[in-house]
């Protein structure tokens, strides 16, 4: 029978050790993590000069974390010592701190030695990772608050005042992507970061994501264009305002409104055939695409058409038909629209089969098909294993592989399904995917990014291999010392993340670590990117090598121009990396500032404060509080 006593009870700390005890411990630990480096000498040895302390420090965080020491970190702090837990950086030097301090003004007896061999001390820590920053994001990364990078649209190659509000906003990096666009978009881009940053005279970086082996989807038959007009209602249904479309004749294209205008449905209707002008009042009807009987109604006649207005939600395509009402005769007949992407409606228990050659539509109730971009992957797959859609928005499981086609099971969508369109991203999150990260076309788009930017980002890098082959392309075309940021966007090369950085260390480029945690939540899971991104951080913290905190920062800011409270936090998390990636949007200006703010601390609107960090308004606040009721 159970004791009760023992049910739901804190099992007891281990008893504390003793000073020799804990001596040995630590000498132990220190001994482990020399005889790591030593084993690791082959790694060690090919790494440039000035990343060799960062190297050495690396491999000492990782021997520490692998080394078993469990209650070591209460035991020191019970003895009001270090814990090492924030000695990321500097791990071996405040190991040796401890024992020093413990052995009472000399090191603890065992091998002296070590003190030749310490790792960084913390000053030395913070002066490296200070310099691999202005050495990869320039001067951009100095003073107070973090460097800013800016995925630039394609838009700002023909509006440069865009790119001028972004950098005197404080933009330090901008960012080109070569999945989208052309070289010549490109140039724009560069020409137009350039002549802003020299008139702001800011510093600003250009670095370019190259696209890499990234799985998608293909393309999808186009479907005929629809134009969607609503009126507007309020809580109750009752009309605000009725659903407005404008008319135009054909050929003719409407002006487009002022900037924060929302911009109304167009049709192309010819006015041809009918019997006497049109006037306001005016009344016609009709079925629209949905087979339901809509009347339209003239509210004006405006230079550039006529503005219709319609109490009922209406959807047009081309060849409708709306007849005149109330004498006039005639009809109006909607002209022939722009078609529409292709997508599939996707629901659960629903069959999609991935494909080699372009789709054809729904091949069936129930069954879909549609293309992969790379096919080539077929064979890497298995039966049970999951893929994922558009960033784990859809999902599903490998009912069965063969060389032409991977039929899947939908398994995970909305209630009334997801639609799935061309060029959205595919995952294979349980397959082992052997692609080289460097494609063809990444090569031709690393030969203009090796002329016309700094920095180079280096997507769906896995193995060493992968940097190697950078490395070399890099080298063939005179850019050696080019910036180099490592992608980490999958759980491959999360786990070979310290292979990774030992390998970029043995060229000279300055080098940096993304956490693309978009790509990364999909592949490793959504309840494990909080632990993956902070080990992310401490890893790059222990090889002092730059880190960018990317994917979905104040994106809703970015797009609707107000933030929510979870992205702000996240934001504020994300300081603690060396730079923060924001993504393209309306409000894009106005979100480098509030970044910019955030990531300097400031809670008064003033992103610069120089000693906000050691003035912490509740202390200061009780401090007054005491000394305004003569308490000391």
């Amino acid at each position: 029978m159970t004791d009760p006593s023992t049910v739901n009870t804190i099992p007891s700390a281990a008893p504390p050790l003793s000073e020799t005890e804990l001596i040995h411990q630590l000498e132990a630990l220190r001994n482990y993590l020399l005889a790591f480096e030593h084993d690791c000498a082959d790694w060690l040895t090919p790494v440039q000069p000035h990343y060799r302390e960062s190297a050495r420090n690396l491999l000492h965080f990782i021997a520490f974390h692998r080394h078993n020491h469990p209650g070591l970190q209460r035991q020191l702090r019970e003895w009001g010592l270090s814990s090492l837990e924030g000695c990321d950086g500097h791990l071996l030097a405040s190991l040796n701190a401890v024992l020093s301090r413990l052995a009472s003004g000399g090191l603890a007896a065992g091998d002296q030695s070590c003190v030749a061999a310490a790792s960084p001390s913390h000053g030395l820590a913070v002066e490296l990772l200070q310099r691999h920053c202005e050495q990869l994001f320039g001067e951009a990364s100095t003073g107070q608050c973090n460097a800013i990078m800016v995925t630039l649209p394609a838009e700002a190659a023909h509006h440069s005042g865009l790119i001028q509000e972004l950098v005197e906003a404080g933009m330090g990096i901008a960012r080109i992507n070569c999945a989208h666009d052309s070289p010549e978009v490109w140039q724009a881009l560069v020409a137009g970061v350039r002549r802003a940053a020299g008139s702001a005279g800011r510093p600003c970086r250009v670095s370019m994501d190259l696209g890499g082996p990234k799985l998608r989807t293909g393309p999808l038959p186009e479907e005929p264009g629809v134009v969607d007009a609503r009126p507007r209602r309020d809580r109750y249904g009752r009309l605000l305002q009725p659903a407005l479309i404008l008319a135009v004749p054909p050929g003719r294209e409407p002006v487009k409104p002022d900037a924060g205008i929302t911009p109304l449905p167009v049709l192309s209707l010819p006015e041809a055939g009918l019997e006497k002008p049109l006037a306001a009042g005016d009344r016609f009807s009709g079925r629209d695409a949905s087979g339901r009987v809509r009347e339209l109604t003239v509210v004006e006649r405006r230079a550039e058409g006529l503005l219709l207005g319609c109490r009922q939600h209406c959807r047009f395509t081309g060849g409708l038909r709306f007849r005149r009402e109330g004498g006039g005769g005639g009809e109006l007949e909607v002209a022939p629209l722009p078609p529409c992407p292709g997508e599939l409606l996707l629901q659960v228990g629903d069959t999609l089969e991935l494909t080699t050659s372009v789709a054809s539509a729904a091949a069936g109730r129930g069954r879909h098909s549609i293309s992969c971009t790379l096919p080539e992957v077929f064979a890497m797959l298995q039966p049970g294993e999951r893929v994922l859609f558009d960033d784990g928005k859809l999902g599903g499981v490998i009912r069965s592989v063969s060389v032409e086609a991977v039929t899947i099971e939908i398994t995970d969508a909305k209630p009334r399904g997801i639609r799935l369109r061309a060029d959205k991203g595919i995952n294979f999150p349980d397959s082992d995917l052997q692609l080289p990260a460097l494609t063809a076309k990444d090569r031709q788009d690393l030969a203009f990014a090796a002329a016309h930017a700094d920095i180079v980002n280096y997507s769906f890098v896995s193995q060493d291999s992968d940097v190697e082959a950078l490395q070399g392309e890099l080298s063939q075309l005179g850019a050696s010392r080019m910036g180099v940021v490592l992608k980490i966007e999958t759980h491959q090369a999360f786990a070979n993340l310290p292979r990774l950085l030992l390998t970029a260390m043995r060229q000279p480029q300055p080098l940096g670590v993304m956490i693309a945690r978009g790509d990364l939540a999909v592949e490793c899971g959504w309840e494990a990117l909080a632990a993956i991104q902070e080990e992310i951080l401490r890893l790059c913290a222990a090889a002092h090598v730059p880190c960018i905190w990317a994917t979905q920062v104040l994106e809703e800011m970015a797009r609707h121009g107000t933030p929510t409270r979870a992205e702000i936090s996240d934001a504020a998390l994300g300081a603690r990396a060396d730079a923060l990636m924001l993504n393209k949007g309306p409000n894009i200006t106005a979100t480098v500032r509030a970044l910019r703010q955030i990531a300097a601390g400031s809670l008064s609107g003033q992103p610069e404060h120089p000693s906000h960090r050691d003035r912490l308004v509740c202390c200061q606040s009780f401090r007054r509080s005491c000394q305004s009721s003569g308490q000391p």
